[in-house]
């Protein structure tokens, strides 16, 4: 015993595809993304301001961090900081024993890791400013923000700007709180 199924309605046959209304939606919502996606490729105004912001704050909690690890007496915990770059100072060691820098200097050791500098001229390179009210930023056993002679700064904050075609802050507080907005 067989049994033959005929379908007696069109409406029961199928199709496949789009329909040109669909097409047409689709296409228009595409070109709407492709303009509005290709402003944003345009150039890196106001985005690289925002990376070389991240990359102080860091440098900076870096340096922070290994002031308050190494609590011994004598070293360095320093970023300088000029107007077109920042990092860490050269440091002159006393071979013989060790001992702690002879000098805390005022010019950046382009030898140390990326993660704690900018290459010489970095910022001027990308039409960039570093805008600081202090030369240099370190750090005591207590996170705190000291100068050189270990004598307490920015006893009101102190605002670091990187300006560009935007201006963006970052803030150290007194107490040591480093982050990256207005004080």
């Amino acid at each position: 015993m067989s049994f033959l199924v005929v379908a007696d309605k069109p409406s029961e046959m199928k199709t496949a595809g789009f329909t040109l209304l669909e097409l047409i939606v689709v296409i228009i919502l595409i070109g709407v993304l492709a303009v509005t996606a290709y402003s944003r490729f345009q150039g890196k105004d106001g985005v690289v301001e925002y990376a070389y912001q991240a990359r102080l704050v860091s440098a900076l909690r870096n340096m922070q961090t290994r002031a308050m690890q190494d609590t011994r007496p004598g070293y360095c915990f320093l970023i300088n900081l000029n107007a077109g770059d920042f990092g860490p100072p050269s440091l002159a060691y006393d071979t013989t024993t060790g001992n702690p820098p002879l000098t805390c200097g005022t010019s950046i050791d382009f030898s140390t890791p990326d993660y704690l500098r900018t290459d010489a001229g970095e910022l001027t390179g990308e039409g960039l400013v570093l805008l600081a009210p202090v030369n240099h930023v370190g750090f005591d056993d207590m996170g705190r923000p000291v100068d050189n002679s270990g004598a307490s700064i920015c006893q009101n904050q102190c605002q670091l700007t990187i300006q560009g075609s935007v201006s963006v802050p970052v803030c150290i507080e007194t107490e040591g709180y480093i982050h990256a907005a207005s004080c």
